[in-house]
């Protein structure tokens, strides 16, 4: 009987240092997940610091109060976007205003198409805008000469 014993209390050791080895993989993964899960957050954190910085960095540069080469040629792309996001930002007001109309001196909206008011039959004189425009000292951008900052670069019109 001894014999048989020692047999079973040798499996049951086997089996005992088995589970005591996949619980500590287990425990070991579960480390793992934790560390990768703060690694994850804290990189998503430095990346919304870095964003932050670049765009403060990046405002600097446009006002001229970093002098760096370097930073300023990478800045040239996104002085370019700028341009671009600025430029369709108003093409998409001025597609808006076409859309909307303008209204006659007998209050009836009239589109840009019109010859003559649906509501009076007066013929339609399309409005002219008379807005001057300057250039932007900082970014060269034509804007509203009445504006105190650039809708494009962002610096005070002088």
């Amino acid at each position: 009987m001894s014999n048989v014993e020692d047999t079973i209390g040798m499996g049951l050791s086997k089996i005992q240092d088995g589970l005591d080895k996949s619980k500590n993989k287990v425990g070991s993964i579960k480390e793992v997940s934790k560390l990768n899960k703060t690694i994850e957050d804290l990189s998503a954190k430095k990346a919304e610091v870095l964003l932050e910085v670049g765009i403060n960095v990046y405002k600097k540069v446009r006002e001229g109060l970093i002098k760096d080469e370097q930073i300023i040629e990478k800045c040239k792309s996104i002085v370019g976007f700028d341009y671009i996001i600025y430029d369709n930002k108003r093409k998409i007001e001025e597609l808006k205003k076409e859309n909307e109309g303008f209204l006659c001196s007998c209050g009836n909206t009239l589109t840009y198409e019109d010859k003559f008011c649906g509501g009076c039959g007066k013929k339609v004189e399309i409005p002219v805008e008379d807005i001057e425009y300057i250039n932007c000292n900082n970014c060269d951008m034509n804007i509203n000469s009445d504006l105190n900052f650039c809708p494009c670069c962002g610096v005070k019109i002088n």
